[in-house]
């Protein structure tokens, strides 16, 4: 499905997007008396869950139990604009996380979570098919079982929301080189071939 989206209408989907993902909810005292990387981590988690299980729609991506030093890497990414997305952007500057300590708490923490909520699949028509073109297109990237690493570090596709997968494989939204390699790949295996290997992807086990 194409978005067509103009620019009022971007600028306000951002706007509403801020104001409702804030850490609302918890008293100033009880944030003052939680470890630092929970309590940096209240703003993320009114978007990407207690959990850090995301959207099933894959509108927003499970974070929960990926490699912290993956996770500082996509941090940085954000912070210097090496890859773009308006809300990342916004709540990973230096008045959301100070400095890489910051950073590497909340990291630590969301490393230490562990994810409970529903993952988003596909409809499991081609599963086979997903699976072969995942082995032969990208798990020499991302490793035969799309499992995380943390060196070179990595986050997992297993267990990901396959919403998520297929936007970010065909629209981009990662780093600039990442994102040509992946939406020319999308072209190429067209769109039942990107939703067979998000379907499949989603529905290996998660990060433990």
């Amino acid at each position: 499905m194409t978005k067509v989206c103009t620019t009022n209408a971007r600028t306000a989907l951002v706007a509403l997007a801020l104001i409702v993902c804030t850490g609302g909810g918890v008293g100033a005292a009880q944030q003052e008396a939680l470890p630092a990387g929970a309590r940096l981590y209240l703003d993320c988690g009114a978007c990407h869950g207690r959990d850090g299980g995301g959207v099933a729609d894959g509108s927003v991506p499970a974070i929960g139990g990926q490699p912290a030093k993956a996770l500082i890497a996509a941090l940085e990414d954000f912070r210097s604009s090496r890859r773009q997305d308006l809300r990342m952007r916004h709540f990973s500057d230096p008045q959301h996380l100070a400095d890489a300590a910051e950073v590497a708490a909340v990291a630590d923490h969301i490393a230490d979570l562990r994810r409970t909520s529903p993952v988003g699949t596909g409809d499991g028509s081609d599963l086979t098919r997903g699976a072969a073109l995942f082995r032969s297109r990208c798990a020499s990237c991302h490793g035969r079982g799309g499992e995380a690493s943390e060196m070179p570090p990595r986050r997992a596709l297993a267990g990901q929301h396959a919403g998520y997968i297929v936007r970010k494989m065909t629209e981009g939204g990662i780093t600039a080189a990442q994102a040509r390699r992946h939406t020319s790949l999308a072209k190429e295996l067209g769109g039942t071939g990107v939703a067979a290997i998000a379907d499949h992807l989603s529905r290996l086990p998660p990060p433990p």
